[in-house]
């Protein structure tokens, strides 16, 4: 049989108390190798001289652990308030790009109206062409292309159709009251998606006209409301909502809301973009 060392506290019992509520193990139940033993007096001596670095350490590490948290709440504050100072932004060139094209479609109206007063006819074809290129483009997005010497473009020749039409109908060109309205009616009509075209169009253009000057109904319930139908337009002094926007200005809403509403983005319905849009949209 192997002799076994006899391990004991040389310490006083209130010294082995003491150390025993530090994690010290009495000789009755030390399991390790002998010469690893540290008595109870030794053991107190250690720790009261350690604890206080363990203590300064750990407050110093939960303060530094303190510190990165706020920072992270103000970094991540600071992200929220960029993201949606970055969205109000798109939010604003969204509907500033839309009443650009609307202003431009108007001024092209004007200048074709004092084009048809003045009889030139090639400002008439220059114009009616712009007014095409403006429709187009404001249709579908613009697409990047390589930069390419162009040839200056030639006007337009003017569409027979509407020579003939113009021919029976002497006021549009030289009444200029008429003549606004009638391109207004126009522009009107292709906004609400008419696939009326040639000669077809122009009498729609005329009938309108006609109604509208003469105080009665006029036909065609999409021009009709454009122009001021309940559904076209708010009561005076009422807000106006989205059934107020020009047609243009509501399919650009309707094309943008894939990339404001849904799921993790900043507008969870289409009806509460559909309200931020008009309001954009009529405060200037």
């Amino acid at each position: 049989m192997t002799d076994q060392t006899v391990i004991e506290s040389a310490a006083t019992p209130e010294m082995q108390a003491k150390a025993e509520k530090m994690g010290w193990i009495p000789p009755a139940r030390y399991r390790g190798e002998p010469e690893r033993f540290v008595d109870a007096d030794e053991y107190v001596a250690r720790g009261e001289q350690v604890l206080p670095i363990v203590r300064a350490q750990n407050q110093r590490l939960q303060e530094e652990v303190a510190s990165l948290k706020a920072n992270q709440a103000a970094l991540q504050e600071s992200l929220q308030k960029a993201n949606t100072a970055l969205e109000e932004i798109e939010e604003r060139h969204t509907v500033a790009t839309v009443k650009a094209v609307e202003q431009a479609k108007k001024d092209l109206q004007k200048r074709l109206a004092e084009a048809h007063d003045a009889g030139d006819s090639a400002a008439i074809a220059e114009i009616t062409g712009l007014m095409v290129d403006l429709n187009a483009s404001s249709a579908e997005p613009p697409k990047k292309k390589e930069p390419e010497t162009k040839p200056p473009p030639q006007p337009a020749a003017v569409p027979p159709e509407l020579k003939t039409w113009q021919e029976a109908n002497s006021w549009f060109g030289t009444d200029k009251r008429k003549t606004a309205l009638a391109l207004a009616i126009a522009q009107e009509l292709r906004d609400s998606g008419t696939t009326l075209k040639g000669v077809a169009f122009y009498e729609k253009v005329r009938e309108e006209v006609e109604a509208t000057l003469g105080g009665g109904a006029a036909p065609g319930g999409k021009v009709e409301g454009a122009r001021g139908s309940e559904s076209g337009t708010s009561r005076v002094g009422a807000k106006k909502g989205y059934a107020s926007l020009p047609a243009d200005a509501r399919e650009a809403c309707e094309a943008e809301a894939r990339n404001f509403v849904g799921a993790g983005k900043r507008y969870k319905t289409i009806d509460a973009w559909r309200e931020r849009y008009a309001e954009l949209y009529f405060q200037g």
